[in-house]
């Protein structure tokens, strides 16, 4: 008869998936792995599989939660121009949180994406749920007349996501929060009509 967990594979997969994001796959160890979340090699193996199996699992843990972070903040208010800003200002480091900074996907997007299917897969759906939730936001921003017409909805998602995962990467750099708000102010400003 098999032993029931001695651990919450939920608490596990958040601690593997920080580690991950601090860290990357390739600079991540297995003895990391079990350091971090306090589970055995065995019970780990037994549970997630591999050290591959678990980064994808963590991937799509993250993703998941950022999916609902970018639908919260296209939601959270009444202007497009505030929702677009929301979504940038997620790039800022959030010391209080305890995150690492910067992003899973974007960090598996460079460090991965190229050769591992499995990590390009999330990053592929990540990169196209964000320009889906931008492009909405500029369309409705046009047509309520707060943001400039000059340009398709869809140029100005994909100019927007390009500034997003900059940020992010400039976040994970250590860029200085008041220079990574400057690139946010100066995204919202091309938008003007």
């Amino acid at each position: 008869m098999a032993r029931p967990k001695q651990f919450d594979p939920d608490e596990a997969l958040d601690a593997a998936m920080k580690l991950f994001w601090e860290q990357g796959y390739e600079g991540t160890s297995v003895q990391e792995l079990v350091e971090r979340t306090g589970v055995h090699k065995r019970s780990m193996y037994d549970t997630f599989g591999d050290k591959h199996a678990l980064f994808v699992k963590a991937l799509s843990r993250y993703a998941g939660d950022t999916e609902r972070q970018i639908r919260a903040a296209a939601e959270a208010t009444g202007s497009a121009t505030e929702a677009i800003r929301a979504l940038l200002e997620t790039a800022l480091p959030d010391a209080a949180a305890g995150l690492p900074p910067g992003c899973l996907l974007v960090n598996s997007a460079t460090e991965l994406a190229a050769r591992d299917p499995d990590a390009a897969g999330p990053v592929a759906q990540h990169f196209a749920t964000s320009r889906r939730a931008m492009r909405d936001l500029v369309a409705r921003g046009q047509r309520e007349g707060e943001i400039a017409t000059r340009l398709k909805p869809a140029a100005l998602a994909e100019l927007l996501l390009n500034a997003w995962l900059g940020l992010r990467v400039q976040s994970r750099a250590g860029t200085p929060p008041a220079q990574l708000r400057a690139g946010v102010d100066a995204a919202i400003a091309v938008l003007a009509p």
